[in-house]
């Protein structure tokens, strides 16, 4: 019964994988087409090595903090898991969510690798409610700085993405907070597993994640910490393509945009990513050069995760037994 799940479930994501790849790889053919010229060339006589070696380091930096705060909300629990765990976590999750609508594929990757830790499925939501709250509660903390850096904010689009991101992520945050403080209102209207996981989500942080409070706050720093890097890639992609640009503009168009990704259908926001960054970094990166810093933002802040989470994905998909015989192979002659 096993193996057929673990076929059934490599079907689908090889399903999903195509999907994407296929979503992705006409996105970015059609704005090469029409961004690429005569001018390419010349425009990336400034290209910068460094700088590009920076976004890397940037991504590397951002997804150690990220394992990072995910390990400190575990201790939240009073439990512990190692950084490989996390990674597996991490990346494995993020691979899924390349493949599936709303990137939500890797919560049930997420929810047994913390089983496998001793954390039960209660325990394992809240870890992941919690994640997700602790960046939802990032996003305040931007909102002066989108509203008080306003060159950015002169185009109707931008500056209407700005006022939907405000609204809707507030009232997010209101949501959640009613449905933690006020479950009996929230009860009412939703029914089934949703209430059900925020009250396992209401018992374990009162029993839990509130005995363990300095847990919290670590893990809230390490998630601005995460986030600041996730957003200074663009403006140092830009720098390593030669384009001179403000450094707190360009992260202010990655936040707009990473924030609206997040509620974008397509597999991994394929598609609507590479459209949206042409139409959003196009005011400030030159037309010639567009397409290319399309393609090198999309690796740093997506496809690097992706590829890695496939290798993660292939290790948690091949049996034991068949792992040993490929690196002894003389285990299958016996």
């Amino acid at each position: 019964m096993e193996e057929i799940y673990k076929k059934d479930f490599r079907r689908k994501i090889v399903r999903g994988l195509r999907i994407f790849l296929i979503i992705s790889i006409l996105s970015v053919t059609i704005i090469l087409i029409f961004t690429t010229s005569k001018k390419t060339g010349a425009a990336l006589r400034n290209f910068s090595p460094l700088y590009l070696g920076l976004s890397l380091l940037a991504t590397i930096l951002r997804y150690f903090f990220d394992i990072s705060r995910l390990m400190w909300i575990v201790r939240g629990l009073g439990k512990r898991i190692s950084f490989l765990t996390g990674f597996d976590f991490t990346f494995g999750a993020n691979f899924l969510g390349a493949v599936t609508p709303f990137q939500v594929g890797g919560i049930p990757l997420q929810l047994y690798l913390l089983k496998k830790n001793a954390i039960d499925y209660g325990e394992g939501t809240a870890v992941i409610f919690t994640r997700g709250l602790l960046s939802a509660f990032v996003f305040p903390l931007i909102i002066p700085l989108l509203y008080n850096y306003r060159s950015y904010l002169a185009g109707p689009i931008i500056s209407g993405l700005v006022k939907y991101l405000t609204i809707f992520m507030g009232g997010i945050i209101i949501f959640l907070l009613l449905t933690l403080y006020k479950t009996q209102w929230v009860s009412k209207i939703f029914k089934g597993r949703f209430v059900q996981g925020v009250q396992e989500f209401k018992n374990t942080y009162r029993i839990k994640f509130r005995h363990h409070f300095s847990a919290m706050v670590v893990a809230y720093i390490l998630t601005i910490c995460s986030l600041v890097f996730y957003f200074i890639q663009a403006p140092l992609v830009l720098k390593g393509l030669g384009v001179n640009v403000s450094f707190l503009e360009a992260s202010m168009l990655q936040v707009i945009l990473s924030y609206v990704l997040n509620f974008v259908p397509t597999p991994g926001g394929s598609g609507l990513a590479e459209a949206g960054a042409a139409g959003i970094f196009s005011k400030i990166c030159p037309h010639a050069i567009l397409g290319i810093y399309v393609i090198l933002w999309r690796f740093f802040s997506f496809y690097f995760s992706v590829i890695v989470g496939g290798f993660v994905i292939i290790q948690l998909l091949t049996p034991i037994r068949k792992r040993e015989n490929i690196q002894n192979p003389e285990n299958g002659q016996n």
